[in-house]
């Protein structure tokens, strides 16, 4: 209610009482009872038609304390029971769910994935599949309209679905991740990209760049090889270290032959490499014989023009 209404109800109290004082006043038993009465009746008739012309409004305004949502989804599939992570995974779902600090700010809810998605807390680890991609698209539905922050508790293999590091870049909400089983980082090689044409002209050279990486602390030299079947067509040492863990190899090779030319590129593993796939990437040229023959023909004699 403004000041101003507030202003007008005053006015018409006063202007009320006074007429309903003014009628009955003057009169010689103004001060009985019963004239008092019929004062009082007169003064809420007043007050309450001046009241339906000011009209006054009310508003009430009420303010409600809602907590933000803490979403945990947890993996419960067969892969966490292999890598022997089954009972940290409870231990850790437990503590959440007793923690009076977390319940205090947070509406918790938990919820498992594997084969299936569905809001529970009960933890088996027997689910044969494990489909992290269906558990944010289902989450991106249930809160889409809230905010609500997702601890994701998982050993990170997918077995099921899309890729999930797209499905996180569309999943509004903030995602922390408490990832489970072996975290020991390995000296590994691998060949993180080759750029080469589709195509090349038959008795030409088609250019071929390879950027290589390397993980490690120590020292290494391995050699980078590229075979046409059993025939070797380039091969190069490349060494690494700590500091300088990549390198960009450029290249030419030639198109000797006509039709699709398959190539095998890879770098020899080092000693004590766990994972060797990575090291090895093939790739084809489409070689093309392509020639056209031009006559230039004129009427007069020209230095570079020769006879026939």
């Amino acid at each position: 209610m403004s000041s101003e209404t507030l202003l007008y109800i005053i006015l018409a109290g006063i202007v009320a009482l006074s007429l309903a004082l003014f009628q009955y006043i003057n009169k010689r038993k103004s001060m009985s009872k019963l004239n008092m009465l019929f004062a009082f009746l007169r003064f809420i008739s007043i007050f309450s038609i001046l009241i339906l012309l000011i009209n006054p409004k009310f508003n009430q305004t009420t303010f409600t304390t809602e907590k933000p949502n803490l979403v945990i989804a947890v993996d419960n599939s067969n892969s966490i029971k292999h890598l022997n992570q089954s009972e940290k995974v409870k231990t850790l779902v437990e503590t959440i769910s007793e923690n009076s600090e977390l319940k205090n700010k947070f509406n918790l809810s938990f919820y498992t994935f594997g084969e299936t998605f569905k809001a529970s807390d009960s933890l088996t680890f027997t689910e044969k599949q494990s489909n992290i991609n269906e558990a944010f698209t289902q989450l991106s539905q249930i809160y889409k309209t809230s905010n609500a922050p997702t601890v994701l508790i998982s050993d990170g293999n997918q077995t099921l679905g899309n890729d999930y590091e797209f499905a996180s870049n569309t999943y509004k909400q903030p995602v922390y991740s408490i990832i489970l089983g072996d975290t020991i980082t390995y000296v590994d090689l691998k060949i993180q990209q080759l750029n080469v044409n589709k195509y090349a002209y038959l008795k030409n050279k088609f250019p071929v760049e390879a950027i290589v990486v390397y993980s490690g602390n120590s020292n290494v030299t391995s050699k980078f090889v590229v075979k046409q079947g059993n025939i070797t067509v380039f091969s190069q040492n490349v060494s690494f270290s700590k500091n300088n863990n990549s390198a960009l190899l450029n290249f030419n090779l030639p198109a000797s032959q006509v039709g699709v030319s398959a190539y095998k590129a890879y770098l020899v593993p080092i000693e004590n490499e766990k994972n060797k796939v990575n090291n090895y990437k093939n790739f084809a040229v489409e070689v093309i014989d392509q020639k056209t023959n031009i006559a230039v023909v004129s009427t007069f004699s020209h230095p570079d023009l020769g006879e026939s």
